[in-house]
């Protein structure tokens, strides 16, 4: 894992604004930095003495090779391409041989010489992780692109003369120019189904690159964003007892690969991390296993439910594995609170605190956290959604079902109506997530099934951002996120599977249970899906309640003039109070405080208050 930062320029520059750029991005790469600079003749260059066109940054968390080896950016051996690349190439050895022939001390040096070699569809090839950017040196243009699921994030702004791109907003807000000014779309979108929908961000002129896209830009300062991959749907297996012995093969493979001498392991009481860490037994690969827990005093009986931690230590004993548990508490999450929306940034999904403990927690022994991340969206997990689709007789209705049940979750039209004012009131009667649903489920071929239709909105606009929060909450630790169950060949394969492969006697991830039924307990093949959940709505009724009324209510919050006050006071108060359960709001309202305080104002706290709201206003 690493992170990533450069300029492309239709202008000669001069001025090094990289560097400062990639010194935000330290936490992402403690093992080295590094910055090559592309003149205006197409020739790459360690410094910056002379004016250049183009410059990439790279610094490293060295997990294949030495801390001195495979450093970057790097270049084919035709010196054609020069690139950066965050993330993991878990075929590098089969590409190497027939692209290469170099030493495998690198996993990334094989994306030059693929993009040298074939052009963009190059990047089809891959099976990783990844989010690069490559300088081509012969046409002088610029490729940004990002891995198929979205697993590792990449950003980028127009500037007056081209681009400029990294892993993570805060370096573009480290370049003379880029200020943090407000999306009002994408907050609304936040506020509705709890991420901003396709490459929108809540940073106006701020882009993320799509999963499985690559953007080009051309000396000229055109733009182009396509699409470099699609699922390789292959027939489905005969059978569903061929469709599990395919899966488990697939698996062994994925967890092989991903394996690390210095990997931990989350665990839970759930199928996905199951299948991970007993995968792990059956090869014989000692690995610590992490799961978090909580004091139950004080915590409501469907929230105390949720506490895994006795199980997760049992079936890591029966596993042969060492076993930490993570203590939550509320006044670490009231603590941590600036430094998690910090490096959250673009806001998106739910809860991400027990990610950030537990990534914390392994830190000092671990450089690899395997998740079991993917698996709902793969396998159709999800299975209070999927209860949505029997007895809908048109794809309308069941749209219509689908929304309203986000909506239960988030906010309902009426409440956003009531809550929002100015601009993002005119940006909230334009925003309709069904619409973008309705217009992905168009392009999928008209046989696909309900389940997969459902799993492809999922995948598509959810999805990746679950996996970019799992990649911020470990990479501000130091630590590599991997997700064996969003292997790509995985991912396929989950493609290519009928409904009934899926959901079976009212349970989800029907063919995942059956290909790990003799590994797990079966206490764990009959789980039903239980996403792991912080006790977050009873703190914000007991230990937290002061924290969040002050928050979001008192004289110093700076949302005030975005948001209308009395619409969050009934919301909180209803809470609070025990009249409706808003856990997933208030999460968001927090977080959206936050996120204003810190990169709107510059700041997470101001005592007196002064400076907030004329800032804030500004960027409005």
């Amino acid at each position: 894992m690493c992170g990533i930062a450069g300029v492309f320029s239709c202008e000669p520059l001069i001025e090094d604004i990289v560097s400062p750029m990639v010194e935000t991005l330290r936490h992402r790469g403690p093992d080295g930095s590094h910055v090559r600079y592309v003149t205006p003749r197409g020739r790459p260059s360690a410094t910056p003495a002379q004016p250049y066109v183009a410059a990439l940054g790279h610094t490293r968390l060295a997990l294949v090779g030495g801390r001195d080896a495979g450093r970057q950016p790097l270049t084919d051996t035709r010196r054609r391409v020069l690139a950066a690349v965050n993330g993991e190439i878990y075929n590098h050895g089969a590409l190497r041989g027939s692209v290469t022939g170099g030493p495998d001390d690198c996993d990334c040096d094989v994306v030059p010489e693929l993009l040298t070699r074939y052009g963009t569809p190059g990047l089809a090839r891959l099976s990783g992780v990844f989010a690069g950017a490559a300088v081509d040196l012969r046409d002088m243009s610029l490729l940004l692109f990002r891995d198929h699921l979205g697993a590792r994030p990449l950003y980028y702004a127009r500037t007056s003369t081209g681009v400029v791109f990294a892993s993570e907003v805060k370096a573009l807000l480290a370049v003379p120019g880029i200020r943090a000014r407000l999306d009002h779309r994408a907050v609304v979108e936040y506020f509705a189904v709890q991420s901003p929908l396709g490459s929108r961000t809540l940073f106006e002129g701020i882009t993320a690159v799509e999963p499985g896209h690559c953007v080009r830009l051309s000396a000229a300062g055109v733009v182009s964003n396509t699409s470099f991959r699609t699922m390789l749907l292959d027939d489905p297996p005969p059978s569903f007892g061929d469709a599990t012995e395919a899966l488990r093969g697939l698996l062994e493979e994925s967890v092989a690969q991903q394996w690390h001498p210095r990997a931990a392991a989350y665990l839970s009481s759930g199928v996905d991390t199951n299948a991970i860490v007993s995968t792990l037994a059956v090869q014989g690969r000692p690995t610590t296993t992490f799961t978090a827990g909580f004091d139950l005093a004080g915590i409501d009986a469907e929230e105390a439910g949720r506490d895994e931690s006795t199980a997760a230590r049992a079936l890591a004993a029966g596993y042969g594995m060492r076993h930490t548990t993570v203590s939550l508490e509320a006044g670490d999450l009231r603590r941590s609170f600036p430094d998690l929306v910090r490096h959250v940034e673009d806001l998106r999904m739910p809860m991400s605190f027990g990610a950030w403990r537990i990534s914390g927690a392994a830190a000092p022994s671990a450089r690899v956290l395997l998740s079991g991340m993917g698996a709902d969206e793969l396998f159709g997990g999800y299975i209070g959604r999927l209860r949505e689709l029997p007895g809908r007789s048109t794809e309308e209705e069941w749209l219509a079902a689908y929304t309203a049940a986000w909506e239960r979750r988030m906010t309902t039209a009426d409440e956003r109506a009531a809550l929002f004012s100015g601009e993002l009131a005119l940006a909230n009667a334009a925003v309709r997530p069904m619409d973008e649903f309705r217009a992905l489920l168009a392009a999928l071929p008209a046989h696909t099934g309900p389940v997969r239709r459902l799993l492809a909105v999922e995948q598509s606009f959810f999805l990746p951002g679950l996996l970019v929060v799992d990649d911020r909450m470990s990479m501000a630790h130091g630590v590599e996120t991997r997700v064996p169950l969003a292997d790509t060949r995985i991912a396929d394969f989950a493609a290519s599977l009928p409904d009934d492969y899926l959901v079976r006697d009212g349970l989800g991830k029907a063919v995942l249970r059956a290909a790990i039924a003799d590994r797990v307990p079966a206490a764990v093949r009959a789980q039903p899906k239980m996403a792991f959940r912080v006790p977050e709505s009873s703190w914000y009724k007991g230990e937290l309640r002061g924290w969040v009324t002050d928050t979001l209510l008192g004289d110093r919050s700076v949302t005030r003039e975005l948001l209308d006050a009395a619409t969050v006071r009934r919301l909180v108060t209803d809470h609070v109070s025990g009249r409706a359960v808003r856990r997933h709001l208030l999460w968001s309202l927090l977080c959206f405080e936050y996120w204003c305080r810190i990169f709107l104002a510059g700041g997470d706290r101001d005592e007196d208050g002064h400076g907030w709201l004329r800032t804030v206003e500004e960027a409005r």
